[in-house]
């Protein structure tokens, strides 16, 4: 009985041990997150950290074995919450618009909570390490193929054109990353997500295709005439 309740306490003790060290780990992080965000890579130093979190240098280290290992972690943390997010609605059967409608609303609404990680990852550092670029070409092609097996499912059930799945996913990459960066606005993550959904579903033509291409035909026509008179 002595020897149960022995092993019971040590088994209690290792849980909380665990706790708090992942509770340390989060508190390091988040304050990292801050220092990378507000200033340069080569500009953040361990020292700085340590300060920031109240403990001593050689704490820091317990946790994390190097600034770089630091800085990825960061990265990975946030990857990983918004990556675990969007595969969930994923894997729900909403038709293929909707589905890709409200993971733009998640990305938007997650980067809006994490600017910390969004400032970091506006900054695009990846030069600098070359782990932190191998690191977020991985995140990036999982990315790109959550948007190719949405295509993929609306080109399937008929809600999407057959199109180019793989570079369509690409162009939804490369718009959702730039408003993110570059899109100042007061509008809220969801209106936001509303406004590129509207890009990706109606595009940008105000006017049918073939009165499109109609009208491509007579400004061609009036600039031979045009030419010929001179």
């Amino acid at each position: 009985m002595a020897k149960a309740k022995e092993a019971i306490s040590k088994k209690l003790l290792g849980v909380g041990y665990r706790t708090k060290r992942a509770t340390r780990s989060r508190e390091i992080i988040r304050i990292a997150a801050q220092l990378f965000s507000e200033k340069s890579y080569h500009d953040v130093t361990m020292d700085e950290v340590a300060s920031k979190v109240g403990v001593a240098k050689g704490t820091i280290y317990l946790y994390f074995d190097s600034k770089e290992r630091l800085y990825l972690e960061i990265l990975e943390h946030g990857f990983e919450a918004i990556e675990s997010l969007i595969e969930r609605e994923i894997e729900k059967s909403d038709p293929a618009p909707e589905k890709l409608k409200k993971v733009l609303k998640l990305i938007f609404k997650f980067y809006r909570q994490n600017l910390d990680v969004l400032r970091i990852l506006s900054r695009d550092e990846t030069h600098l390490i070359r782990e932190h670029y191998e690191f977020t070409e991985h995140w990036r092609d999982r990315r790109i193929k959550l948007y190719e097996k949405i295509l993929e499912k609306g080109v399937r059930e008929g809600s999407f054109r057959q199109i180019n799945t793989k570079l369509t996913a690409l162009i939804i990459f490369g718009l959702v990353r730039s408003v993110m960066f570059f899109y100042e606005t007061d509008k809220s993550a969801e209106e936001t997500a509303e406004e590129v959904f509207s890009v990706v579903d109606k595009g940008i033509l105000a006017i049918p295709h073939m009165d499109f291409m109609y009208s491509k035909e007579i400004t061609k026509r009036s600039e031979i005439q045009q030419k010929s008179r001179e």
